[in-house]
């Protein structure tokens, strides 16, 4: 059988809500990883866009077969994404693997995630949702 490297950068990561280990339990962790693009808010879940080399975005990469892969592609056809080929820095080597994203036309006028991480603005938002409107005011 077919061993896949699959980057993901948003809700299947460990923390995520549909952390891959825990929806596609054959997925093996390999190790953190950045890729060149930027990162957009689409509500429940985020969006990579590739290219953009001044910014990076944060994920993590797993080893899946073939049959766990086309599992994610139905997966993520769910939300009109498609699998595309990325390299990206793995542990300072740069590594090629696949990852699922959008057209660029559904990010227009969407929020920008500065921090290329969606894990931390997912708990920075929570984090300033759970806060009283006075101590929002104080920061």
């Amino acid at each position: 059988m077919n061993r896949h490297l699959i980057l993901v950068y948003g809700t299947l990561r460990r923390d995520g809500s549909n952390a891959i280990e825990r929806r596609f339990p054959g997925s093996r962790f390999v190790g953190r990883a950045e890729v060149a693009g930027r990162l957009y808010d689409l509500g429940e879940y985020p969006a990579l866009l590739q290219g953009d080399q001044a910014s990076l975005v944060v994920g993590e990469v797993y080893e899946v077969d073939d049959f766990t892969l086309r599992s994610l592609d139905e997966f993520e056809a769910t939300a009109d994404y498609a699998r595309r080929k990325a390299t990206v820095n793995l542990g300072g080597d740069a590594t090629h693997c696949w990852f699922y994203g959008p057209e660029p036309e559904s990010c227009e006028g969407k929020q920008s995630i500065e921090s290329g991480d969606w894990i931390e603005y997912v708990r920075r938002g929570e984090e300033v949702s759970s806060q009283s409107p006075k101590d929002r005011e104080s920061e």
